[in-house]
């Protein structure tokens, strides 16, 4: 079975998912049903949260959303008030910041993921969780060619795509990042990346369904600390506790980020080799087609 392609317009947020969608297996639904409180029968769940969540925005508003109601419930641990109060303030940010949902395509993006700031492995980790690769010293390419518009716009479109599939809802998302010569002044150069632009990422983070279950950081030079005083007061109690840095000692890295070295491109400390970090984007595009 694959998901329909979705392309929308207005304030919609465009879902092109072209993985096909399998059933969870076995251990995956023990999985949701040990710690996320998961169901038998998710149906009702779910269609009492889309009732809601209607009633609250109106239904024209809440099918913008329906890609993000079962991520939602399943952040929440089922638990309803808690998964309405998110969906609601998923809502707020989109009205809040409606230019980063409008008229979402794949094609917009092939030059900021070929840039490589962002990707995320074709494989998952030995716990099951996609794993979103940051490499950092490629944000002086992004800051010179695009706005904090455009790495928002991005990151809500990859974000919508994401969330679609079932195992990454229920095992998460952990990040890693090479921060080698990290360029300290990239975003100051970056157009909209003042502490509005800064303040609207770390708010989309929040209010995007996916479970971070971790972020690891190696190679980062002796102003990473500086820096992310700067950003922590933006950050969560719960994300400032699940960043890890490891310096040089990759292979600690990946050991306690779940991942062979086979399974990582050298530019993480693996050894996997001919990885682009527009893989995805280029799929997409092309089962479009």
């Amino acid at each position: 079975m694959v998901s329909p392609n979705r392309e929308t317009t207005g304030r919609r947020c465009s879902v092109y998912s072209y993985r096909p969608l399998m059933p969870l297996d076995a251990a995956t639904k023990a999985k949701a049903k040990e710690e996320l409180h998961e169901p038998d029968d998710t149906a009702p769940g779910l269609a009492a949260l889309r009732s809601k969540f209607a009633e609250a925005v109106g239904a024209e508003e809440a099918e913008r959303f329906e890609w993000a109601l079962l991520a939602t419930l399943r952040q929440a641990k089922w638990d309803q008030a808690k998964a309405l109060d998110k969906m609601n303030a998923l809502h707020k940010f989109s009205r809040k910041h409606a230019e980063l949902f409008d008229n979402l395509t794949p094609d917009e993006f092939l030059g900021q993921a070929a840039i490589g700031v962002t990707s995320h492995l074709p494989t998952r980790n030995d716990r099951g969780e996609l794993v979103l690769l940051v490499h950092g010293q490629a944000m002086s390419a992004l800051a010179r060619k695009h706005t904090m518009r455009d790495l928002l716009r991005y990151s809500v479109f990859y974000m919508c795509e994401l969330m679609t599939d079932e195992q990454t809802q229920v095992n998460g998302v952990i990040i890693v990042e090479n921060l080698k010569n990290y360029p300290m002044t990239a975003l100051n150069k970056m157009s909209g990346a003042g502490l509005s632009g800064m303040r609207a990422s770390f708010d989309w983070l929040g209010v995007s369904p996916m479970r971070l279950r971790g972020i690891y950081g190696c190679h980062q030079p002796w102003y990473v600390g500086l820096m992310l005083g700067l950003v922590k007061p933006f950050m969560s109690k719960k994300l400032r506790e699940r960043v890890r840095l490891y310096g040089s000692n990759v292979s600690d890295m990946l050991q306690a980020a779940g991942l062979r070295p086979e399974d990582v491109p050298e530019l993480y400390g693996g050894t996997l080799q001919g990885w682009e970090p527009d893989w995805h984007l280029k799929q997409l595009i092309a089962h479009r087609s």
